[in-house]
Formats: C-alpha cells, sequence, structure tokens
C-alpha cells in the first residue's frame, strides 16, 4: 500500500511538472497568462463539481461560509495562481519553478512565525539564508540588465497568497472541522472566475486553436483534476511530511523536462543552485516535521 501510494504521488509530481512547459507553448499560441490560468481553473472546478455529484459524495464537516470561500479562491487562484502565470511568460519553467519554491517556502515559513506561533528554532534563519543563497548563486554573475526582474516579482507576490491560502486551509481544517474537497472545488471556482473576468477584459478574447484547446484538457482533466485525486489518493498512506518531500521533485523534474524538451543549457553553478534549494526545503520540511511530532 505504502508503495503504490509513492507511486502515485510521484505520478503526480510529473503531471504538475508537465503543466509548466506547457503554460510557456500555450502562451507561444497567443493566450494570455491570466486567461489560460482562468480556463484552467474553471474546467478543473467544474470537473471536479461533476465527478463529485455523479458520485453522489457529499462533503464532511462544516459548510464554508461564502466570505472565506471567496477570500481563500483570491488568494489561492486569483492571487497565487494569476500572478504565478503572469511570471511564468518572462522565465524559463526551470527558473518559474525555482522562484515559486524558494518564495512559496519562505512566505509560508514567515506566516507560521507570524500567526501560527511555529517553526520557533535558532535554524530558521539559516534555513532561509540557504534558500536565498541558493537563488542568488543561480543567478550569479548577477547582471542587472538581464535580471528578469518582472518575472521574479510577480512569482514572490505570488507566493504571498499561496501562503494566505495554505495557512488559511490549515486552520480551517483545525478549527472548524472542514473537509479537504470542501476547500478545492468552491474555492478553485471563484478563483477561476475571477482571474477569467480580469484576463477577458485585459488581455482580450483569445483564439482557441485545437494546440491550445489539447492544452487545456491537459492542464484541467490531467494536471487538474486527476492529478488531485491521484494527489489525494496517495495520501491515505503517506505523512504530510512524505507527501511534501516527494512534492519537492518537482524542482529537479522541470529542470530535467527544460533540458529534455526545450533544450535548456545549466551551469554546473546553475545545478548546484538547484541542489542547494532542493536541501534547503527538505532541512525545512524535516524541521516542520520534527516539531510537530514533538
Amino acid at each position: 500500500m505504502i508503495k503504490l501510494a509513492q507511486a502515485l504521488a510521484v505520478l503526480t509530481t510529473v503531471l504538475w511538472s508537465g503543466s509548466y512547459l506547457l503554460n510557456k507553448l500555450a502562451f507561444n499560441e497567443g493566450i494570455g497568462p491570466l486567461t489560460l490560468s482562468g480556463l484552467r481553473y474553471l474546467l478543473a472546478a467544474l470537473l471536479l463539481m461533476g465527478i463529485t455529484r455523479v458520485r453522489k459524495a457529499k462533503p464532511k464537516g462544516d459548510k464554508l461560509p461564502f466570505a472565506m470561500l471567496l477570500l481563500l479562491g483570491l488568494t489561492g487562484y486569483a492571487i497565487a495562481q494569476g500572478l504565478q502565470y503572469m511570471g511564468q511568460a518572462h522565465l524559463t519553467p526551470t527558473q518559474s519553478s525555482l522562484c515559486l519554491s524558494v518564495g512559496n517556502t519562505t512566505m509560508v515559513v514567515l506566516l507560521d512565525r507570524l500567526w501560527l506561533r511555529e517553526n520557533q528554532t535558532r535554524w530558521d534563519h539559516l534555513k532561509l539564508l540557504l534558500l536565498v543563497g541558493g537563488i542568488t548563486l543561480y543567478y550569479s554573475p548577477f547582471d542587472s540588465a538581464r535580471f528578469p526582474w518582472a518575472g521574479v516579482l510577480l512569482m514572490a507576490l505570488s507566493s504571498i497568497g499561496y501562503a494566505a491560502q495554505m495557512t488559511l486551509n490549515r486552520r480551517l481544517l483545525l478549527s472548524r472541522k472542514v473537509a479537504p474537497m470542501t476547500l478545492v472545488a468552491g474555492p478553485m471556482l471563484a478563483g477561476a472566475l475571477a482571474l477569467l473576468a480580469i484576463g477577458l477584459m485585459v488581455e482580450g478574447i483569445p483564439r482557441l486553436s485545437l494546440r491550445i484547446v489539447l492544452m487545456l484538457g491537459y492542464l484541467s482533466g490531467v494536471s487538474g483534476a486527476l492529478g488531485f485525486f491521484l494527489w489525494t489518493k496517495s495520501q491515505q498512506a503517506l505523512t504530510a511530511f512524505e507527501s511534501s518531500g516527494i512534492n519537492n521533485l518537482m524542482l529537479i523534474e522541470i529542470a530535467l523536462m527544460d533540458f529534455l524538451f526545450f533544450g535548456r543549457a545549466f551551469s554546473a553553478l546553475q545545478l548546484g543552485a538547484i541542489a542547494i534549494v532542493f536541501g534547503a526545503i527538505i532541512w525545512i520540511q524535516a524541521g516542520r516535521s520534527a516539531g510537530k511530532k514533538a
């Protein structure tokens, strides 16, 4: 059972990693990042709701107040995913993954310290310094004229939304006994509608070619709905720490896909930087797991 769960979790990370490459290809087809993310999550939310209705499965636990549902949708999707997609339009898949790994981990740790009062060990600052040092090493020697300022800034802002939604989800699951499915489909639908509305106003109505339709099918159905189902299935046998560790494989997978499909070349310094960031995230999550067991 454990090995099957691990295999499902690894498969899910591969499906999610492939989304980074398809996003870049979709941007090249002329669809804007806000419209693409809005369509992706709208279709994924409708698919998840349809599956739930067919299975006649009602989520257990308290219902989510509309204001909280809207807040989760705006932070987790309109801000986190919308700005992330905008950032990806300015970055390579590996740069996007690296910035997101550093930004998400850093913001979650900081919010934990400020709000949940977790991760208060003396090693925390060193762990965060390793993260910052790793991404700094990746971009060295620093060239301000060639540095992708817009992409990195958008990724940093998206991490604030991601961390806010993650923290809210954890508090709701602990204090209100809200079922995990309740925190997914509804907020995803709300965030997707906001993203799509803004995208259509700012980017205009896209021309949906066959390639874009096929990409949306993968992003919403395979990477979105199926990915979420497989990940949830794997969590029945894996601990949160084990799931988080497997999720970190995306940093390596995306770099490998970037090399294989886009011919991206990496220097020894950049490969070392990716390894430092990967190791720092594993160390941070190991400390979080140990703190929860204590």
